[in-house]
């Protein structure tokens, strides 16, 4: 799957931003709201789709104020899994 079809089929989880900015979004921001919001199997195609790298990248940008973005749960998993597979 594509980033663009990932971002279409998951369109509904990005409620604040207008719908003609959707597709125009960063990983950043794809990120966040996966781990937040999506399900497992949207996370494991996340990952496929971005890659270890990439989302070590995302990982190391988060600081202050942005990792309160993140459900506490989740910023703990999304910790786990760039230690376990992106280091």
């Amino acid at each position: 799957m594509t980033r663009e079809k990932f971002i279409e089929k998951n369109k509904h989880l990005f409620w604040y931003i207008k719908p003609d900015k959707i597709k125009d979004i960063s990983n950043d921001v794809l990120v966040e709201f996966i781990f937040n919001y999506g399900t497992w199997d949207d996370l494991k195609m996340l990952i496929k789709i971005l890659g270890y790298p990439e989302l070590k990248r995302v990982f190391e940008n988060v600081t202050g104020r942005q990792i309160g973005n993140y459900i506490p749960e989740m910023y703990d998993l999304f910790h786990r899994i760039i230690i376990k597979h992106a280091s």
